[in-house]
Order: C-alpha cells, then sequence, then structure tokens
C-alpha cells in the first residue's frame, strides 16, 4: 500500500511540474518576443488572453505606433510575470487553420474555475514549487534590479 502512494506522489510531482513548465514557457516567449498577446476570449465569467507569434505559425503584432507597440509590450511583460508568478496558468492552445494560439487566464481575470493538474500534497515540498519559486525569483529579482 505504501507503493501504491509514492508512486502516486511522484505522478502528482511530474503532472504538476509538467503544467508550471507550460506556464513558465509561456512566459519565457512573452517576454522574450517569440509570441504577443494577441487576442482576448470573453465568456460570461470573465476573459481569456491568446498569444500566438511566428513559432506557432502566426505573426508578430506590433502597434501602428510608437505608443502602440509599447502598450503591446507592456501586456506581455504583464501576463509574463502573472505567470511566473502563478496568477495566470496556460488553459490550453486554440488551434486555427493557419495558426495556434496559447490561451491562458486565472482568477485575476475572472475565470476562478482554471484546472490545476494536481496541486501538490500539503506539508511536502514539491518539485514543481521549487522550480517555479526558482524561476521566479530569478526572473522577477533580475527585471526589478537596475542596471
Amino acid at each position: 500500500m505504501a507503493k501504491q502512494k509514492s508512486t502516486d506522489g511522484r505522478a502528482r510531482n511530474l503532472l504538476a511540474t509538467t503544467q508550471y513548465s507550460i506556464d513558465i514557457v509561456t512566459a519565457v516567449l512573452l517576454l522574450t518576443g517569440q509570441i504577443t498577446t494577441t487576442g482576448i476570449f470573453f465568456v460570461p465569467e470573465g476573459f481569456y488572453l491568446g498569444s500566438t507569434g511566428p513559432i506557432l505559425g502566426g505573426v508578430r503584432s506590433t502597434g501602428q505606433s510608437g505608443s502602440a507597440s509599447v502598450i503591446l509590450d507592456v501586456v506581455d511583460v504583464f501576463a509574463g510575470l502573472l505567470l511566473i508568478m502563478n496568477a495566470l496558468r496556460v488553459t490550453g492552445p486554440y488551434i486555427t487553420s493557419q495558426r495556434v494560439f496559447v490561451v491562458f487566464s486565472g482568477p485575476i481575470f475572472g475565470i476562478k474555475q482554471i484546472v490545476n493538474v494536481l496541486e501538490p500534497e500539503k506539508g511536502h515540498e514539491s518539485d514543481a514549487l521549487g522550480l517555479r519559486d526558482y524561476i521566479r525569483d530569478t526572473m522577477v529579482n533580475r527585471i526589478a534590479k537596475p542596471l
């Protein structure tokens, strides 16, 4: 019986780590400009953001003026940081005939029913939380430090 519990714990950590890794990869793609937020999907509860770029078959959206480009970049940085801080979660892909969007949302956008694949058991340090905390601390500290 103990072996079954140990196997379940490893499977939970693997799934949670995979989920956090997808969030982190999406955040890195947003922060490096490989994808950009290009769409909003409204639902009765709130909204989802969709991002795409050349890496996913879309185009890199840019503003027609300098200030519009800055606003798009600010939205991307804001979304990337929220993904790192676990305030937003990648909810899945949206696939069209010509491109793929990465869709994400969270309670901050009114969507409270974001499924966490599996939350780590209380009282145990998980690989997923360790990975998330390391990346969050590293990226937030580097961004927050003055040059």
